[in-house]
């Protein structure tokens, strides 16, 4: 990927590993706490399996956005690690849990192609953008999992 804007946004969560990884890793669950999904399949392999595809919407600044993206990395309770197959914007995203305490440490990294031509000025507000959803998105599962 050319010059890609980075993103890290963490949360802790006040459930076991286990319960958080379960319930961020169900692609059955991504619209409910992942604030810009409208929708979201599976369109190949198992939800577990690295090479698994899904496709799904988005609503991003008021735009309608379908992607599809890969399963690049799996391990239980541990990490989730994703890449554009089919995007607008190229990015690779990953989330990691992290035992703390009697809490959970969900920690989501992205990095996404930086804009290129007379678009590439709009970066540091796009990537404003981004973190302020990741994090709404994060929030919303700690609400979740924590009721």
């Amino acid at each position: 990927m050319a010059k890609t804007l980075r993103t890290e946004e963490s949360i802790m969560i006040a459930r076991p590993v286990a319960d958080v990884f379960e319930y961020m890793s169900n692609p059955d669950n991504a619209p409910a706490w992942n604030g810009n999904v409208v929708d979201y399949n599976l369109e190949s392999g198992k939800p577990d399996e690295v090479g698994s595809v899904t496709s799904f919407t988005a609503k991003v600044a008021g735009f309608k956005l379908e992607a599809t993206e890969e399963l690049t990395d799996y391990q239980a309770n541990k990490r989730l690690g994703f890449r554009s197959v089919k995007s607008k914007v190229g990015y690779d995203r990953e989330l990691d849990f992290a035992v703390d305490g009697e809490h959970t440490r969900v920690t989501w990294v992205s990095e996404a192609e930086a804009g290129t031509g007379v678009f590439k000025f709009a970066d540091p507000i796009v990537q404003k953008l981004h973190a302020h959803d990741v994090r709404s998105s994060l929030e919303k599962a700690k609400t979740i999992l924590e009721a």
